[in-house]
Order: structure tokens, then sequence, then C-alpha cells
């Protein structure tokens, strides 16, 4: 079961606060690219027959991993989302720059 965690932090310590939260699920990244590449390597075995029972379990991991690295990117979201509203509340509009049609 999962739960939501809350503690206060600083005003001008909210974004290094997300880069950390987000920095948690480095382990997971890792592990979803060594999975892709793994997958990929048994299900095109150099002439020997594909052990599809571990692919399975692999995507099974893989997938799990994905949804860490996915939870906690929402999460960062809504801290991001959160500290910009807050911002817009105090007369601090984020100023994002303009892209270019080339860029």
């Amino acid at each position: 079961m999962r739960v939501r965690l809350s503690y206060t932090v600083e005003e001008e310590q909210v974004l290094r606060e997300a880069a950390k939260i987000l920095s948690l699920c480095g382990g997971d990244m890792q592990k979803i690219v060594n999975l892709f590449t793994a997958v990929q390597k048994e299900l095109n075995p150099e002439g020997e027959v594909c052990n599809t029972a571990l692919v399975l379990e692999m995507m099974e991991d893989f997938r799990r991993s994905m949804l860490a690295v996915d939870t906690r990117a929402a999460e960062v979201t809504h801290i991001v989302n959160g500290y910009e509203s807050y911002r817009l509340q105090d007369g601090e509009a984020l100023e994002v720059p303009e892209l270019n049609e080339t860029e």
C-alpha cells in the first residue's frame, strides 16, 4: 500500500527538494535501461532458443520499475506545479523562454 507523506521546507528549498525526490528513482532508471537491453538480447538469441519465461519475468520487473519512475515523476510534477501556483499568487510569475520554431 502506498501512503502520502508530507513535510515542510523553506520556500527557497522547494525546487532543490524536488530534485532530491526525483533523484530517488535513479536506480530504477538504470534498472529500466539494463532490463531493456537484456530483454532485447534474450528475444534475439544467437543460435539459441529464447527463454520466454525469463523474458516475461524481466518484462514484469521492467514495468514495475517504469511505474516507480512514473510515480516519482508525477510527484515531482505536483510539487513544481504547487510551487509555481504559490509563486504566481505571490506575484512572481515564472518566466519561460519562448522557443523558436527551429528549436
